[in-house]
């Protein structure tokens, strides 16, 4: 019975509107001071982050038989995880001189950057962006039609992108606002709940992998036997 709901199209959209409503629900209890301490950079919100990802990469070599292409599409997801791990630890903050933000735009329009940086940077993030681009052309037309075809795995994947997408859209909302406005800045209470979502949907994302590819592994182990 377990394995069967596991094995659902509908489980994760539904696991994961339960988790994620639940964490909202009890952390917006607090009042907004309490509620960005809960966000900063090594409070609990973080660390289990961190342990997402460092579990996501475990599992990755625990279940490398189930990759058809092991040095290329394995190696791909050990990458990207890696970097999303560095990248939770704060990584980008440490690998410029000049500047704490190496891969966003302002780096690289700001003339005070040297331009080995610059070149560096951008070959970095080339490379990450040829890595996501050669996923979605690869997977893109199959995902679309298994969606529709209540594909179990299909659907734990675009749990995963919205929730990707729609943090990184709250995260640039209180400083679009604030350039729209000429400078004011959201509510502190407002704003406390953006960051909370933000960094509470970013925490769920290793375990979305996980939950991706373990699915994967046993529905595979179940068409096998």
């Amino acid at each position: 019975m377990w394995n069967k709901l596991f094995l659902s199209p509908f489980f994760t959209p539904i696991a994961f509107i339960l988790c994620w409503s639940l964490e909202i629900f009890s952390v917006c209890s607090l009042h907004p001071q309490e509620i960005l301490q809960q966000t900063l950079d090594g409070a609990f919100i973080d660390v289990v982050a961190k342990i997402g990802y460092i579990f996501l990469v475990v599992l990755l070599f625990f279940l490398y038989r189930d990759f058809e292409n092991k040095m290329l599409s394995w190696g791909i997801y050990i990458f990207l995880t890696i970097g999303c791990f560095l990248r939770e630890s704060g990584i980008q903050h440490c690998l410029s001189k000049t500047d704490t933000t190496p891969f966003k735009s302002r780096f690289f329009l700001n003339p005070e950057n040297p331009m080995y940086e610059k070149i560096l940077f951008g070959l970095v993030l080339l490379l990450i962006l040829g890595v996501i681009a050669y996923l979605a052309v690869k997977y893109a037309k199959h995902l679309v039609k298994s969606f529709f075809k209540l594909d179990t795995v299909t659907w734990t994947i675009a749990v995963l992108c919205v929730t990707g997408v729609v943090s990184k859209i709250i995260d640039r909302y209180p400083s679009n606002y604030r350039k729209a406005h000429g400078g004011v800045s959201l509510p502190e209470d407002v704003y406390a709940v953006f960051q909370l979502v933000e960094e509470l949907s970013e925490m769920f994302l290793p375990y979305l992998a996980m939950l991706a590819l373990l699915q994967f592994h046993f529905l595979n182990k179940k068409q096998a036997n």
